[in-house]
Parts: C-alpha cells; structure tokens; sequence
C-alpha cells in the first residue's frame, strides 16, 4: 500500500479532514490535495518526509495511548443545553456558574458544535476590556477585517447578531468587569439574541454586585432569566463517565472510589485524567481498566 493510500485510509478511518492533516503536517490544504492527485509542483520527498512522519504518529498513538470519549453527554451537560436552548430560542440572558472542572466549558462547546448559530469565545486577562472582547466576537462571526474601534464594532455586532435567532457564549466570564458585562447587555438587548456567560463563583458576584446592590448591578441582574450554579459533579455524572469508559457500575467498590474521586476538586476532568493514564497501563499489558490502576494513576498524578 503506498503512503497516499495509507494516508487516505486513516483519514477515513479517523473521520478526519484532508484539512486537518495538512494544519497538523505543517502544510495547505491545497498541497495536500495535489500531492494526492499526483500534481504537486513542489519539494515531493519533503512532503512524503512529513506525511510519513505524522502517519508513524498516529500509529503510535493507536497503540500506545487510550483517547478519552470525545465527549460524555453527562446528566448537568443535559442541564446545560437545556438552558442554552432557553436562551436561544427567547433570546435572554443567563448564567452558569460553579466550580471547575465539572464539565461547564466541554458541554458548552458540544452544543456549539451540534447548532447552528451558536458562537463561543473565551474571556482571559488578555481579553476583557470592551474593545478585546467586542473584536473577539467579531473575529468569531467571521468578520475578519473587524475595526479596533469599541463603538462601530458594537454597531456591527449589533447589526451582524439581529435576527439571527443565535446564541453567543462567554467562557471564563468571570475575568470580565461591570462595564463590560454592561456593554454585553446592551448588546443582547439590542440584538435579541441568547447570550450565555460561563465561569466560576465570581462571575456570579460580579453580576449581582456581591452585598452592593446598587441600581446598576440590579439592572443587570434582574436581565438574567437562567441562573444555575454547578458546584460539585453529581453520581449520576460520574456514573456517564464511567458507562463512557466501559467500566462496570455493578462494581460497588470501583464506583464509590469514582464517586470520591469525581465529586472532589477538579471532580471530573481530574477522574477523565486518572482515568486516560490507568487506560495507558491497561492496554500495555492487554487488560481491561480496573481500580488498582485507577488508583495507582491518581497517586503518580497526584
């Protein structure tokens, strides 16, 4: 079989994209293609070089590391959706808010892959002032020659966002201060589409003002028709994680050790962790996953 036909084999087998392969070999798209079709003009054996290198890549992959489910549909990711569908379908705004790691971020971006429509950026230290976060949004629309320009950006939101029917989506809100928080809500307001603010604690304190109620915040507050707090992962959650893995929940012992786990800080992306690492020993030595190796893998992560 030659390289191109192994290549194409893979990509198939791995649901990819001749895309993705050519942005993770370093190469176009367009390269890729004509490479395939046999009418590359340019340096062939570098390109070979490189496919070569990314396939011996994934088939050390294939046998030597366990991949995690792509995503697990857990009981608070259903929640999740629930209320991204709230906010889309009457276009208001809410937020959700706990403790990290228990799965708010990874539901937030499924449903933004599985609907039209639904635009996610993340808030930073880098980005939370109005204009960063303005042209953030921007640069997600898909309006690449976005101006700098607080004022006419949130025109062209404004514009670009009605009647979309949409929903836009804040990850790491917390990072975000009042008078950006005001500017969002004006901008939901205008536009009357869902929007979605995701973070910790804090980003509930900074919406409601925390014991200042002044006018301002209760303005704010009083426009968030969705509120949910995600404190800690529940058994049923834990419970999807371990189905998803293929781990027996008649198995008394192992899941009251999941439990412990998955109810504890970092809760779920901490056991998901444990969990890839026990998959590694397993499968070198040809065994299914069981809770020695789980435990064995939280005390070398630990």
């Amino acid at each position: 079989m030659t390289l191109t036909d192994q290549v194409k084999q893979l990509i198939e087998e791995k649901g990819l994209t001749q895309t993705q392969v050519a942005k993770e070999c370093g190469f176009s798209s367009g390269a890729l293609s004509s490479f395939f079709k046999g009418t590359y003009k340019g340096d062939n054996e570098k390109l070979e070089a490189t496919l070569q290198s990314w396939l011996n890549a994934q088939t050390k992959q294939t046998d030597t590391f366990v991949s995690a489910p792509d995503f697990v549909e857990t009981p608070t990711a259903t929640k999740i959706f629930a209320d991204c569908d709230f906010l889309k379908m009457f276009g208001k705004m809410g937020v959700v808010y706990g403790a990290s790691g228990v799965g708010k971020t990874q539901a937030a971006r499924q449903y933004t892959k599985a609907n039209n429509n639904v635009w996610m950026i993340t808030a930073r230290p880098s980005i939370c002032t109005i204009n960063e976060v303005l042209y953030e949004m921007a640069l997600e629309l898909g309006i690449t020659d976005a101006p700098k320009r607080a004022g006419k950006l949130s025109r062209i939101l404004k514009t670009k966002l009605s009647g979309t029917k949409g929903l836009m989506i804040i990850d790491e809100a917390d990072h975000l201060p009042l008078k950006v928080l005001e500017e969002l809500r004006i901008l939901q307001e205008d536009s009357e589409v869902g929007f979605m603010l995701i973070g910790n604690d804090k980003v509930y304190t900074q919406m409601q003002g925390g014991f200042n109620q002044r006018h301002q915040f209760a303005r704010l507050w009083s426009r968030n028709a969705k509120r949910q707090s995600v404190q800690q992962s529940s058994k049923k959650d834990v419970d999807a994680v371990a189905q998803a893995w293929g781990l027996e929940l008649s198995d008394t012992k192992l899941m009251n050790a999941l439990y412990s786990i998955g109810q504890g800080a970092g809760s779920l992306r901490a056991l998901t962790n444990y969990l890839q690492l026990a998959g590694l020993t397993a499968k070198a030595r040809n065994e299914p996953i069981t809770l020695p190796l789980i435990l064995s893998a939280q005390k070398q992560m630990g």
